[in-house]
């Protein structure tokens, strides 16, 4: 059948994982992602749920990325939606970038950015660059009665990742801008496992994995600190700060992983543990 639809079983490759987060309040988050890929191509689905005590119903956003991977550069657009559940729903679309600064580093997989898929990748050599922007444009809608109340929301990232020695670097930031202030986002913000009401005017990460520090286990630990316009997150101050410690071990075909997130807000202090596994082929 391969062979009939003229394709190269040897450049077929899928990569899939499902990951599952806990949190206070009864929050419970499920996160399943797959890439399918052939030659350049790859094909990226997925579905997020999460839910909460406060929030009562389960929310589940469905999207989908498309990318052409080579060995200089990724290019990618993406675009899904949240249903409506107790009377909030989003549409988005966006669109990403990265290129290799050394192209004849490694593979095609990216050390930042929508094409690292998680993981840190090992390049030849002592150092690997890879450099990237994406934009992504969302409208959130909180539907009153017979009135739709909305608000758009652009957010712009640029990001960079590099491998020196033993360790993988990546870092980001992210702007926010915003149409109609009418209804409360609801989603991630970058870097952190969980979803929350709240508009954010600025984010930074920094993230190290240590790749080959202890037999099979890749140890990696990350820091955020996020800027609101306001929302429930920021109900006594402009700015969080989240710590991500974890690590994962990658058997070729298998993957499994666990991260543990310090969030810190105002007065308050919440941990969340995300556990999952995967597999590629």
């Amino acid at each position: 059948m391969v062979a009939a639809l003229g394709l190269n079983a040897s450049a077929l490759y899928f990569d899939g994982g499902l990951t599952g987060t806990t949190g206070p309040d009864g929050y419970r988050g499920t996160k399943l992602n797959l890439v399918i890929g052939e030659g350049n191509l790859a094909f990226e689905p997925s579905v997020t749920s999460y839910t909460s005590d406060a929030l009562d119903k389960t929310y589940r956003t469905w999207g989908l990325r498309g990318a052409m991977e080579t060995d200089k550069y990724t290019v990618g657009a993406e675009a899904g939606m949240t249903p409506e559940v107790n009377d909030y729903s989003n549409k988005y679309v966006g669109a990403d970038i990265t290129i290799s600064l050394t192209p004849t580093s490694g593979g095609k997989a990216r050390l930042a950015g929508p094409g690292s898929r998680g993981m840190a990748r090992s390049g030849d050599g002592i150092t690997r660059v890879d450099v990237g922007a994406a934009l992504k444009h969302t409208m959130h809608t909180n539907s009153a009665g017979t009135t739709d109340l909305d608000t758009a929301q652009t957010a712009a990232t640029l990001f960079a990742g590099a491998k020196v020695l033993m360790l993988n670097l990546s870092a980001s930031f992210t702007g926010y801008s915003y149409g109609d202030d009418d209804a409360t986002p609801q989603g991630f913000v970058p870097s952190h496992t969980f979803v929350t009401s709240a508009k954010p005017r600025s984010s930074v990460n920094a993230r190290v994995d240590l790749p080959s520090t202890i037999p099979m286990v890749t140890p990696f630990a990350g820091y955020t600190v996020t800027k609101y316009k306001g929302g429930t997150a920021a109900a006594e101050t402009d700015e969080s700060t989240a710590i991500l410690l974890g690590g994962y071990v990658d058997l070729n075909m298998l993957v499994a992983n666990v991260t543990y997130q310090i969030f810190s807000y105002a007065d308050e202090t919440d941990s969340f543990v995300s556990i999952g596994a995967g597999i590629k082929f």
